[in-house]
């Protein structure tokens, strides 16, 4: 994807600011014993519009549950799993450069209007939830957001960090 030069600037100021990790909020019901749970099974949510997005990210928490011992099962499992996405987009400026060692103070080139023009970034966010079957109740969930890629190895390599991110400190102890 080509951005217009004017652009540049904000674009790769917002990429530095979220190259770490797609952010992300883990909850949990302090009273639940998470090791009664091994299975879980796939409820229904809100899946991402696009439906290899939607594969990606069942995919992703798939892997995470299965790295952590539990198995997918049709039939009576522990716990069911929903996941909701959503996009929204936001404005942002960038004014005076956006981050430390860029803009017209530091000998940039680029002029004063270019820091000035808004730039519309899609943010996709995902929240997971985990519902105990036999209380009926939610005992986990997640929420990540991340600036949503044009490109589908980036999208799909934000899936995963971000899957990976929501489960680092899964089961709780």
């Amino acid at each position: 994807m080509t951005y217009p030069s004017k652009q540049c600037l904000a674009w790769l100021a917002l990429s530095l600011l979220s190259a770490c990790a797609p952010n992300v909020a883990v909850n949990y019901d302090k009273s639940t014993d998470f090791s009664q749970y091994h299975t879980y099974g796939w409820g229904t949510g809100v899946p991402a519009k696009n439906p290899e997005t939607d594969r990606q990210i069942v995919e992703a928490i798939d892997g995470q549950l299965s790295h952590k011992g539990f198995t997918k099962t049709e039939s009576n499992p522990d716990l069911i799993i929903t996941y909701h996405a959503a996009t929204h987009e936001e404005v942002d400026y960038h004014e005076g450069g956006g981050y430390a060692g860029s803009g017209p103070k530091y000998g940039s080139t680029i002029s004063p209007e270019a820091l000035d023009t808004p730039m519309h970034v899609q943010i996709g966010t995902i929240i997971v939830d985990m519902y105990d079957t036999k209380v009926k109740r939610n005992v986990w969930r997640a929420v990540g957001s991340d600036v949503m890629m044009d490109d589908p190895a980036k999208t799909s390599a934000e899936i995963h960090k971000g899957a990976v991110k929501m489960f680092e400190k899964f089961p709780p102890r």
